[in-house]
């Protein structure tokens, strides 16, 4: 496992979120709950197209998720997810997606419950 994806290292850094949202507390919850509800949703859908090899699924979702990681300032997991959109997309390097895949889900899934005290934060600052 990479060590930035490492999910007992993870630091959330909402900064780039914090720019394009102005500052808005509500926008960046907003787009928190956005995270929190879509993430696990796509997660799975990637772990069913990566079971069929349905290879145009996987790149599919994967770009979707891209800028939801970068939002929410884990930029090597969003490279990562990156990675995997263009191998699947170009068929290349395939037998390595699914552990690669499985280190990004296992951030994402770190990310739930530090993002839910950022949240908890940010409401009681409203």
């Amino acid at each position: 496992m990479s060590q930035d994806l490492d999910p007992n290292n993870l630091q959330i850094d909402l900064t780039y979120l914090n720019e394009i949202a102005g500052g808005d507390a509500e926008f960046m919850i907003d787009m928190i709950d956005i995270f929190i509800e879509q993430t696990p949703e796509y997660t799975e859908q990637i772990v069913t197209a990566i079971a069929a090899k349905d290879w145009k699924t996987v790149g599919d979702v994967a770009h979707k998720i891209k800028p939801t990681l970068a939002f929410m300032g884990v930029n090597h997991a969003k490279e990562q997810m990156a990675s995997i959109e263009s191998r699947a997309r170009t068929e290349s390097d395939l037998d390595t997606i699914a552990s690669d895949f499985q280190e990004v889900k296992g951030v994402c899934e770190m990310l739930y419950g530090g993002l839910e005290k950022v949240k908890a934060d940010l409401q009681a600052s409203l």
